[in-house]
């Protein structure tokens, strides 16, 4: 019990405390004021995307941000269905929207690496901005993001969560995307580097290229961690923030088969994340376990613990409503999510050991590559 308890519990309250502590206390930063607007270039890959590109195109056509500096290069990544034609019917007319067609690979490019490779050849901007079709941004996004980018800072991540929908199952995920990108933000806050957020980033053009690019940097299924990593060993800064203005929200996912095919290639992708972030997956995972142990040999410590523990966590999730402008989550929908987290863990863990290729957007991933 006391081994539980000192390796397992107490770290995780630890971790939350501080991350509750320190989710308020962003390092202070003058905001960049360019002279003149930069030119930036929006990429966009797009693969089997017929029922959300439309949303994402009208999201991005919004932007407050001056058109003649805005150039939106999408990338068609072998599409099967009318992705294409619809892309292609929006941006007719729209001089600063460019749809290329990706045939082949560039060096160690694969996947959505690859399309961007390709696009980064295309973009005009002294700034790349990265997102995903599933993700509708708001509409000070650009403006956002650039005023962190001081001289120095090569690459930006904003936060990203899920719309609620209108199911139970679409609400856990908001709460569970917004809870886990606060740790990213708590730690930042901390000058603790984690990765920046593949759907939600910006990143100079300079920095970019000085790593070689995607066709250049070793290949993971989490490109967003390994562009951060190599941007960050040229010596580049970074920033991550949570703000209204850079709060993007993703698309939830319909079914537990889908969500666990795509938290089973995130596991995958994890192993390249540095120490202290895989530890902390591994204390994350631990932690139910070893409660329901503590639960059978001293019930009432345990039940005081996970008390404890959901008061923590649900403190932390209503002060990420407060800070990215989101409806605060009711105590009946923390309780909910509660059950949530410790069915999701266990299906998740299960689902990574199984003999079973990740399989995402009709690509499979597995350990060593992506067919």
């Amino acid at each position: 019990m006391i081994f539980l308890i000192a390796c397992v519990v107490l770290p995780f309250l630890i971790i939350q405390i501080l991350s509750l502590w320190m989710i308020d206390r962003p390092p202070v930063h003058k905001p960049e004021e360019f002279a003149e607007l930069p030119v930036v270039s929006i990429l966009l890959a797009a693969r089997n995307e017929e029922k959300l590109i439309i949303r994402s195109l009208k999201a991005i056509s919004e932007l407050d941000y001056p058109s003649e500096k805005l150039q939106v290069c999408i990338g068609n990544d072998g599409s099967t269905d009318r992705t294409a034609e619809l892309i292609e019917e929006f941006i007719s007319g729209k001089a600063n929207f460019e749809l290329h067609h990706i045939n082949g690979v560039l060096g160690k490019g694969r996947g959505k690496a690859n399309v961007l490779a390709h696009l980064a050849h295309k973009a005009k901007g002294e700034f790349y901005f990265i997102t995903d079709v599933d993700v509708r941004l708001p509409k000070d996004w650009i403006r956002e993001l650039l005023a962190e980018c001081e001289v120095g800072v090569g690459i930006v991540s904003g936060t990203t969560t899920c719309d609620r929908g209108n199911s139970v199952f679409g609400l856990m995920q908001s709460i569970d995307w917004l809870h886990f990108m606060g740790y990213i933000q708590s730690f930042a806050n901390m000058n603790v580097a984690c990765t920046s957020v593949g759907n939600n980033m910006a990143v100079r053009a300079d920095a970019y290229k000085e790593t070689g690019g995607f066709e250049e940097i070793d290949f993971s299924i989490t490109e967003d961690y390994k562009l951060f990593e190599a941007v960050t060993e040229k010596g580049w800064g970074w920033r991550t923030i949570l703000t209204p203005g850079s709060l993007g929200l993703a698309t939830h996912i319909d079914s537990w088969k889908e969500m666990l095919h795509q938290r089973k290639r995130w596991l995958i992708g994890a192993k390249d994340l540095p120490l202290n972030w895989k530890l902390m997956i591994v204390l994350y995972g631990l932690f139910i376990p070893a409660l329901i142990l503590l639960f059978i040999l001293k019930p009432w410590i345990a039940l005081d613990l996970w008390i404890v523990k959901f008061c923590l966590q649900s403190l932390y999730i209503r002060r990420l409503c407060r800070l990215s402008g989101l409806k605060p989550f009711n105590i009946l929908e923390l309780l909910i999510y509660e059950i949530y987290v410790l069915i999701n863990t266990a299906f998740t863990a299960i689902f990574y050991f199984l003999p079973v290729s990740a399989v995402w957007k009709g690509r499979i991933y597995s350990e060593n590559d992506l067919k």
